[in-house]
């Protein structure tokens, strides 16, 4: 069998055809998408864009939210061979020109909404036609609406020829350190990367899964869609990043991949709310956790499984439901998560496993598997790939979810990918006697000091994070003496420890700053004497997309980070 995605999905049709493929938000309820619904839909669609021209090879930008006309226009081309290259939603004018004219593409497929807020760059741009999803009082020959699969026929299966080796989605790196590059993916590389995954991580046809990471980054289109999509699982959607809390709670999902924010987030929010209850709910709390540890270590005696149930279904039950309720497995990637917050949703039987990989390799590298995982560990190395560790630490990888190339790049694909196929990662890591992948940071972030020292600005980092009064931090202090840091406090913490003590709210305030310098120091007690931070700054407002300072895979932009604080 051919690993087309195309072919692939169709193999799923013929055995769950009635099945619930995907789910949206209709007016504060879910409507499902049964499979051989999804698979009309497809072919509608196909068959439209074939009436209108689309040919095999023709590139398309898709400029979408989540929901289910992603995955019907992405499922489409993979039926007439065309090119999809999707464009994040939180991209700014200019990095939409430059990925529309450098990926050549010939149409454009964009909600209402962005159609709107871009109009002006896109007007500017050579299009042969953009297809709107959503009202809009366009009169122009290139702008058509989106059809209306529900009320259009077609009387032939649409399938064109269509091979593995085929070029199927051109994917443009965050571009931390530049020009963002355009990524080369065959339908092998997804759908070997995909079966791979699913060696590692267990998923059945009667998963569901909650879909609100951006669907046009890698990681989400791999683990959100492609993966279930292959195994007959459910996909429901989040109506918007906004409502995810309550979206949820409708959706009950079993698995979910994310970033580990989201886990951090939820923490402390629970442990605020526990620290503000009485010492009776603290009790209990505290109890509910202590039971479940030993229960997760099969140590509870048999007059504690009693107690253990009741507090379950008392305490820990409504922690839960917090993520639906029936959430078994979450899939974390694009940084490490504190391993407290693992261990703490673990205990509440939500097993929380991560992964590593890059849009380069399909994206999946390693990832801990279901039944044999350690935690701190990004697992081991999928199926369909092979990593080693060469002498400088960095990690290569070789095998069938390594990109095509990049995109009309020759010069900067062979750069990242030797003569023997090994493709350079640029991160740096270890692999131990049990195989398992860790994880020390990019070479190119590494920090050397004017005394030669090597420092690891993330490991810093993430251990910082941890602290409920610090939302995101930067080491920095390249060829200087000692390393420094940019703090963005907590601002809720923060504020509500002010109130505490009768202070204004002012980052400058002497009291707030040797309140944060020993928040640090007890952070960074265990690390070595050149990683403590000599200096730092706490600054009034996050890193975020938004204000280009964070990556659509939310890492940061350090040099532009850098360049607004006015440090180089």
């Amino acid at each position: 069998m051919q690993k087309t995605v195309l072919a692939k999905f169709r193999r799923i049709v013929e055995g769950h055809g009635d099945s619930t493929a995907l789910a949206f938000l209709d007016r504060g309820k879910y409507k499902e998408i049964s499979y051989q619904e999804l698979d009309q839909y497809r072919n509608k669609l196909a068959s439209w864009m074939k009436q209108h021209g689309w040919q095999k090879g023709d590139k398309f930008a898709l400029m979408l939210g989540n929901g289910p006309e992603w995955i019907i226009a992405d499922l489409a081309a993979a039926s007439l061979g065309l090119v999809i290259v999707p464009i994040h939603t939180t991209y700014n004018a200019e990095y939409i020109r430059k990925i529309v004219a450098h990926a050549e593409l010939k149409y454009l497929i964009i909600d209402s909404e962005l159609f709107t807020k871009h109009e002006v760059v896109i007007g500017s741009l050579d299009f042969q036609q953009i297809v709107i999803i959503g009202q809009h009082d366009k009169e122009n020959t290139k702008v058509v609406s989106w059809p209306d699969l529900d009320n259009i026929g077609s009387d032939t299966d649409v399938e064109d020829e269509v091979l593995e080796d085929d070029l199927h989605t051109i994917i443009y790196t965050s571009g931390t350190t530049g020009d963002p590059k355009g990524v080369m993916l065959s339908h092998k590389n997804l759908m070997s990367n995909a079966e791979s995954a699913k060696h590692n991580v267990t998923i059945t046809a009667e998963d569901r899964f909650f879909s609100f990471l951006p669907l046009s980054h890698a990681f989400e289109r791999m683990a959100g869609y492609y993966a279930p999509i292959i195994t007959g699982s459910s996909i429901y959607f989040a109506q918007s990043t906004k409502t995810i809390v309550d979206d949820i709670k409708l959706a009950k999902p079993t698995i979910m991949s994310s970033v580990p924010r989201i886990f951090e987030r939820i923490y402390g929010k629970v442990f605020d709310n526990i620290e503000n209850s009485s010492k009776f709910k603290k009790k209990l709390f505290f109890k509910g956790l202590q039971l479940a540890v030993l229960k997760r270590k099969d140590l509870l005696k048999f007059w504690q499984w009693g107690q253990w149930k009741l507090l379950d279904m008392v305490v820990l039950k409504k922690v839960r439901q917090v993520l639906g309720g029936d959430l078994r497995l979450a899939i974390s990637g694009g940084a490490s998560l504190d391993l407290k917050v693992i261990k703490f949703f673990d205990n509440l039987g939500v097993k929380v496993i991560e992964g590593y990989g890059m849009t380069e390799t399909s994206p999946i590298i390693a990832v801990n598997k279901t039944d044999d995982y350690r935690y701190g560990t990004v697992g081991f190395p999928v199926d369909c790939n092979e990593i080693i560790i060469d002498e400088h630490k960095e990690i290569l990888v070789r095998g069938e979810n390594v990109m095509m190339g990049y995109y009309n790049n020759p010069d900067t694909t062979k750069e990242v990918i030797d003569n023997n196929g090994w493709l350079h990662t640029g991160d740096l890591g270890f692999i131990d006697r049990e195989g398992f992948l860790t994880i020390v940071g990019r070479a190119k972030d590494v920090i050397i000091l004017s005394t030669g020292k090597n420092i690891f600005p993330e490991q810093i980092e993430n251990v910082l994070n941890e602290s409920r009064y610090i939302t995101q931090s930067m080491i920095y202090g390249d060829k200087d003496k000692h390393i420094s840091a940019l703090i963005v406090p907590n601002f809720e913490q923060i504020k509500r420890w002010c109130a505490k003590y009768g202070l204004p709210f002012d980052l400058t305030n002497e009291k707030i700053l040797n309140f944060y310098q020993d928040k640090i120091g007890s952070r960074l007690k265990h690390f070595a004497k050149v990683e403590q931070i000599d200096n730092f700054t706490l600054i009034d407002e996050e890193f975020s997309q938004e204000n280009g300072l964070l990556t659509p895979t939310l890492k940061l932009k350090r040099k532009k980070i850098l360049s607004r604080y006015k440090i180089v």
